[in-house]
Parts: C-alpha cells; sequence; structure tokens
C-alpha cells in the first residue's frame, strides 16, 4: 500500500508541472522542483451551490473513497486531498469517454516504482453526489494505477472539505 500512496503522490505533482507549464512531449519532468499556483491565480468554476453536500466514511484500509459520476459514467475514486489532480485509470478514462491512444502519454512522472506515462485530459463534467463542477483538468494514467484519485483539480471547486474523525465532509 505504501508503494501505490508512493506512486499517488508522485503522479499528482507530475500534474502540478504539466498544469501550470508545459514541458516539451516526451521529457521528464524533475518533480523535486514542482510548484503549484496559488488558488486565487487561476480561475476556478466553483463546484456545487454551496448549500449542498457529500459525505464519505473512512474505509477500513484509512483512506475515503466514493462513486464519482464522469462524463455520465461513474467510477470508483479515492479521494486523496494531497493530490494536486484527478488521475483517471486508464479503464475509467474510456469508460467515460475519454480515449487515450497509445502515442498520446507524453507527460512522465518519475515514481519509486520507475516511470509512468501519462496524458493530460479536461473533463467535462465531474460530480461527487450533489456537488458537481465542469472543464475539470486532469491526467490519464498509461499503467500501474489500482484505482483513479479524486485530486486538487476537482477539489478546490468546493467550498469546504472537512476531515471530522472517520468522517469527510464536502461542500
Amino acid at each position: 500500500m505504501e508503494k501505490f500512496v508512493s506512486i499517488a503522490a508522485l503522479v499528482m505533482l507530475a500534474y502540478a508541472i504539466f498544469g501550470a507549464e508545459r514541458e516539451p512531449a516526451g521529457e521528464p519532468v524533475e518533480l523535486a522542483s514542482a510548484t503549484i499556483a496559488p488558488q486565487q491565480e487561476r480561475m476556478v468554476e466553483r463546484a456545487g451551490n454551496g448549500s449542498v453536500d457529500f459525505v464519505a466514511q473512512r474505509a477500513p484500509d484509512g483512506h475515503f473513497y466514493a462513486d464519482v459520476r464522469v462524463n455520465g459514467s461513474t467510477s470508483r475514486m479515492m479521494i486523496d486531498t494531497g493530490a494536486s489532480s484527478v488521475v483517471l485509470t486508464r479503464e475509467d478514462a474510456q469508460r467515460a469517454g475519454i480515449q487515450a491512444r497509445r502515442g498520446e502519454f507524453t507527460a512522465t512522472a518519475q515514481t519509486a516504482g520507475g516511470e509512468i506515462a501519462l496524458k493530460s485530459v479536461t473533463i467535462d463534467r465531474m460530480a461527487l453526489g450533489s456537488v458537481d463542477s465542469r472543464n475539470v483538468p486532469a491526467m490519464v494514467a498509461e499503467n500501474d494505477l489500482p484505482i483513479s484519485l479524486l485530486g486538487q483539480s476537482f477539489l478546490e471547486r468546493v467550498g469546504t472539505v472537512e476531515i471530522s474523525g472517520d468522517e469527510m465532509r464536502l461542500r
């Protein structure tokens, strides 16, 4: 499980680099130099209306999971408040109508388990219960991602993310 968490964290850092400034296609990125632009400098569409909320219970493994609608299809995702981006498995991307073909994975991230290839995409619509948003930046992992991650490119659009005990509430 530690290997998965390490890979997930590094994939999210790679998004921060590729989302802020594009590197030439196929060039590896130094993850240690990743920076994320402060939220006030970006135009971010808010999710939900501030009065609806979504509640997730902590799973036995200590993480929070949710069924998330991506372009109308449902995918099980780990809610990762430390992840910079939504990262879809290739299977979840295909189910949501997001094409990811060989040769399109031009972004890379170096992880403890080796290099991972990524493709930058925009999700037309994402919804977590009644909390939804449009035009969400995301990444698709070519291989080796056991579950999709719901990261900050969606969560930053939520007014409040609160963890209390074994409950996470998004409003």
